[in-house]
């Protein structure tokens, strides 16, 4: 499917299945998160890296869903929410004063 998908009540939401958007935005935002976490996070400041992560959580989901088929609206709202949330958390817990992977 491509374009936009129509919803019953007139409006309409991104399409799903698309396989190399997917994939790309996957692999693209794993690249932000990991540079970030691995080398940004260490020479700048945290209003820099905490959007940054945030963004490619933002990706990683969205990537994630357009590799799905029969989404639901909610999904496309809830999963960037969460992932741009879980991925500063999880490199603050990771890298913390005594986490498991300090720097």
């Amino acid at each position: 499917m491509t374009g936009n998908a129509r919803l019953e009540t007139g409006r309409t939401y991104a399409a799903q299945v698309d396989t190399v958007a997917g994939v790309t935005l996957i692999a693209g935002s794993w690249a932000l998160f990991a540079a970030t976490a691995l080398w940004v996070r260490m020479h700048a400041p945290p209003w820099v890296v905490d959007p940054l992560l945030a963004l490619a959580g933002v990706g990683v989901a969205i990537g994630g869903l357009l590799l799905l088929s029969d989404v639901s609206v909610a999904s496309w709202i809830v999963a960037p929410l969460f992932l741009a949330v879980a991925s500063v958390v999880h490199v603050r817990a990771l890298f913390a004063g005594s986490g498991p992977l300090r720097t």
